[in-house]
């Protein structure tokens, strides 16, 4: 059993209530559920996954320093480095501010030339649910003829705010930039924002030893039943997903799949008529790998004279036009996502053999 205290390089003791024991706390039991996951691990996998526990403490730590006072909002950006968790695109930027319950907010900006920019404001622990979508809007229907915007909203539950932006090729299209200000009779952009006292940042500890903890089991939280038929896809509504935050302007489907050494996935779809398509691969921990070709999206997908997409996800290069990396998993998570439409029919999966 682990000590009750944690010792540091100059010998203090640290109390067991504080919340840095909680946070340690959460630190093992995360590496706890990396090392006793219910399929086995091999080198490339095990290496992943503590690679997806500092990725957590790094996204967790920006969080926690960075301050999100409603009262003077400002948007975080998700950092490259850490942004790839809990099934985050590759294609999608987000940008979050907190937000006061009841007040009024004005987002404004220039649109930029994303595929798609929406605008999502979500509860905090209310009668609705938390994380349940309460107000947002797809930009394009408040824009002026100029490529600037402004939308504000209010709601007795609101807690958080998402700017998402979708991109179909990031090297050609340009990112939009916006600002969120508090306009109700409340606001005083005059006063003195609110310093950080112990209490609060006690808090803030707390919160992230439990956000490390959440994130360190979401497979196990987040539809497990799905590993129990894998390589089978599943329609999800957001309010299947409410836990993952989800975008009400986006579809998801998703599968756990699974493969064993010398065989391939080939995924079959007609692709819905919409903006935008994309699909995603994730480790079994929900993070993905842009550089390991992790996610193919319409705009650069090769298309059938038929009008169908074949995708096939591999350990290496198959030799077809529209592949995926497995980089050595044998298992995890695929999303389709498809924005304001839905496909007739889900994609279907194969396991064949692998061809080199």
């Amino acid at each position: 059993m682990r000590s009750s205290q944690i010792w540091g390089p100059y010998d203090v003791a640290m109390d067991a209530s504080s919340p840095w024991s909680s946070m340690a706390d959460a630190l093992e039991f995360a590496v706890s559920r990396i090392e006793g996951d219910r399929d086995p691990l091999n080198d490339r996998e095990r290496a992943d996954g503590n690679l997806y526990v500092m990725r957590m403490l790094a996204a967790i730590g920006q969080s926690s320093t960075i301050s999100l006072d409603p009262d003077h909002p400002s948007f975080l950006s998700m950092l490259e480095s850490v942004r790839f968790l809990g099934a985050a695109g590759p294609d999608i930027d987000y940008d979050v501010a907190a937000v006061r319950p009841d007040s009024l907010y004005r987002i404004s900006g220039q649109r930029g030339d994303a595929t798609y920019v929406g605008i999502a404001v979500y509860a905090g622990a209310g009668a609705t649910g938390a994380n349940a979508i309460v107000r947002s809007v797809d930009v394009d229907e408040v824009l002026d003829t100029d490529g600037t915007f402004s939308w504000e909203f209010s709601h007795p539950e609101a807690a958080r705010v998402i700017v998402r932006q979708y991109f179909h090729d990031r090297a050609t299209q340009q990112r939009g930039s916006w600002t969120i200000d508090r306009v109700d009779a409340g606001a005083d952009d005059t006063a003195r924002p609110r310093l950080l006292g112990s209490a609060e940042m006690d808090a803030r500890i707390a919160n992230a030893a439990n956000s490390l903890r959440w994130n360190a089991q979401l497979n196990q939280l987040w539809t497990p039943q799905l590993r129990e038929h894998p390589n089978q896809f599943v329609r999800q509504s957001a309010d299947d997903i409410v836990a993952a935050i989800p975008n009400p302007d986006v579809g998801y489907a998703t599968t756990w799949w699974r493969l064993e050494e010398g065989q391939s996935l080939v995924i079959e779809f007609e692709p819905p008529a919409t903006r935008y398509w994309g699909l995603q691969l994730c480790d079994r921990w929900y993070q993905c790998f842009p550089d390991r070709r992790s996610n193919i999206n319409n705009g650069h997908a090769h298309v059938n004279a038929d009008g169908t997409v074949r995708i096939v996800i591999s350990d290496g290069d198959p030799g077809e036009p529209n592949c995926l990396d497995t980089s050595g998993h044998r298992t995890g998570v695929l999303f389709f996502r498809w924005l304001h439409a839905e496909p007739e029919v889900l994609p279907t999966c194969r396991v064949v053999p692998h061809r080199r």
